[in-house]
């Protein structure tokens, strides 16, 4: 990929060992690496010689990575760079909190070599592409969404929560769930992908609580401890014991726009579903 060498990457990390992994895996690939050991020295860096891309630690002195990223976000000069965080934190709270902010992706310590360069690489060829086309076509705009699209963020929770994640496609329909979620109500992923999330769904009342299920809200008005009653598979043995469950539920909307950009004047933007957090009442 000799057109992504000479790209640079700014590294913000306050533990040295942690910075010469990074920059051990990268500088064989070409790329042009900076260095800032903390979040006021990485705004100040952005400010004076803007990155293509940052990998950004979320546990520093002063501020984290979290109040630096929304910094980068506010800024319009720096809020397009793409911020992936690097961080040992793998609670689901703070990869959700990591996407809002406006992260673009999410890379676990201890670092593996081949994730980081297949993560970094993705990135810039995005930021490739945008740069040498001028004038988005309606072609290249599907194409963009694609490749948005395909990092998703949210394989993350998916793969990793300890709680049920469901994902909706723009129309209500499951694209995806856990084996959390399945194992629960006693089905298998593939009886789900497809079907609308009002078939596993009891409600005398659908067309008020669907929006908030499949919401397009994120951020702080994204729906949050919605009790939904779930339907158990009538062909699992679950089903001669409970009929329903219910659980509570926590939705935000995604979009093929980081969240800060979703709503400025004449930017055209494309629902793309939402990803659903799904736990036991406490």
């Amino acid at each position: 990929m000799t057109e992504l060498i000479g790209m640079k990457i700014l590294i913000v990390d306050d533990t040295p060992a942690n910075i010469d992994v990074l920059r051990k895996i990268l500088d064989i690939e070409g790329f042009k690496i900076s260095i800032a050991m903390t979040g006021e020295k990485a705004l100040a860096l952005v400010g004076k010689s803007p990155p293509d891309l940052i990998l950004l630690d979320v546990m520093m002195p002063g501020i984290d990575g979290f109040e630096t990223c929304e910094k980068l976000k506010a800024n319009p000069n720096t809020r397009d760079i793409p911020v992936i965080f690097v961080t040992a934190k793998t609670e689901i709270q703070d990869i959700v909190r990591g996407f809002q902010v406006g992260s673009v992706d999410y890379i676990a310590k201890p670092f593996k070599r081949e994730e980081v360069l297949s993560r970094v690489k993705s990135h810039l060829e995005i930021i490739r592409l945008i740069q040498v086309k001028d004038g988005l076509n309606d072609k290249l705009r599907d194409q963009n969404d694609e490749l948005i699209e395909s990092q998703n963020q949210y394989r993350i929770i998916l793969e990793q929560s300890s709680d049920g994640v469901l994902r909706l496609d723009a129309d209500g329909n499951i694209q995806n769930s856990n084996i959390r979620f399945n194992s629960v109500l006693g089905w298998d992923v593939k009886d789900l992908i497809g079907r609308p999330i009002l078939d596993i769904v009891n409600s005398e009342n659908p067309s008020q609580i669907y929006p908030k299920i499949a919401t397009r809200r994120f951020g702080d008005r994204a729906t949050s401890k919605l009790k939904v009653q779930f339907c158990v598979n009538e062909k699992s043995p679950l089903w001669q014991d409970q009929k329903y469950y219910t659980l509570l539920v926590d939705s935000y909307g995604i979009w093929n726009l980081p969240n800060n950009k979703i709503y400025e004047k004449g930017t055209e933007k494309t629902y793309l579903g939402a990803v659903c957090i799904v736990k036991h009442p406490v």
